[in-house]
């Protein structure tokens, strides 16, 4: 067989949820030149392409904090930090909790030393006061530095509201879209009934399905991996409702304004005022609700 379709077994095993017996005699080879295909391929790749899964240069960064401060408000952030089970291997029924694999992690590391997450600062206060660049993750995760995550308190000031309100937006937006995308596009991932023999080989795969995912985003100009119809109407839904949740709440203090003018000019006494305001704002709070439950509903689909 020729380099090219010893690939493109490889590259088929990898993409699709097919045993590898199927696979083998739609080419014409067994199940055991399959599995020592891929294993050899997925050793070379991780070998030879290990730059596929290098930190973002400074470029790239500008982009990526560019795109969450102009989709999701959140200044400086540099990125979503998650965690994810792949429910294959021997211990696939086992699993480590985000806490231990962060503090086990070369990024951990990294960022503890000021060796990522080290470009510009934001300045938010006037008296000089400034923000260093950071990721956010959800509370599973060590409040750090250099990552952020929500405020647990039972009541909260507006303002932490608001933290909470972008940081769950921008998480809920990366983390449904991104890593669902990845893994239903390496089907392999999701196998359960199979696993090499050899452990290095299963963080290989791993590996491996990340640096062919990552070299896709780099040809594609748009830096977007292949989707289903069904994916990007759900994905551009989520970012129409970040950008309809501001609409909403300036509406909100239109209307008011305008009705308080409204009675003011037609000489509505107070009394008259307090029930039309009154009314105003269950129908406002109403609307709002419905937009808010359609924009859940969107969310579970």
């Amino acid at each position: 067989m020729s380099l090219q379709d010893l690939v493109a077994i490889v590259l088929r095993r990898l993409y699709s949820s097919e045993p590898p017996e199927t696979i083998g005699s739609t080419v014409g080879v067994n199940e055991s030149t399959v599995l020592l295909v891929t294993e050899s391929f997925v050793a070379v790749l991780c070998n030879r392409a290990k730059h596929h899964l290098l930190w973002p240069d400074s470029s790239r960064m500008y982009k990526i904090k560019s795109m969450f401060d102009k989709i999701h408000n959140m200044n400086n952030c540099c990125g979503v930090i998650c965690t994810t089970r792949i429910p294959f291997g021997p211990n696939r029924d086992s699993s480590m909790n985000p806490f231990s694999i962060l503090h086990n992690s070369s990024l951990f590391n990294e960022c503890q030393k000021g060796d990522l997450l080290n470009g510009n600062k934001l300045k938010v206060a006037l008296d000089g006061s400034e923000v260093g660049e950071y990721i956010i993750g959800d509370v599973e995760y060590p409040l750090l530095p250099w990552l952020l995550t929500p405020y647990k308190e039972e009541e909260l000031s507006d303002s932490k509201v608001e933290f909470n309100r972008r940081h769950s937006a921008a998480t809920t937006c990366m983390l449904n879209n991104v890593l669902a995308r990845f893994k239903g596009t390496w089907k392999y991932l999701q196998e359960e009934t199979w696993w090499p023999v050899n452990p290095d080989t299963l963080s290989n795969i791993i590996n491996a399905c990340c640096i062919l995912h990552n070299i896709v985003i780099d040809m594609e100009d748009d830096a977007a991996m292949p989707s289903s119809e069904a994916e990007d109407w759900s994905y551009h839904q989520q970012v129409r409702q970040l950008a309809n949740e501001d609409a909403v709440r300036a509406r909100d203090m239109l209307s008011q304004f305008f009705l308080a003018r409204m009675s003011s000019e037609l000489g509505v006494d107070a009394e008259e005022d307090h029930e039309l305001a009154a009314t105003g704002s269950g129908d406002e709070n109403k609307e709002q609700e419905a937009e808010t439950k359609s924009a859940e509903e969107e969310r579970q689909c």
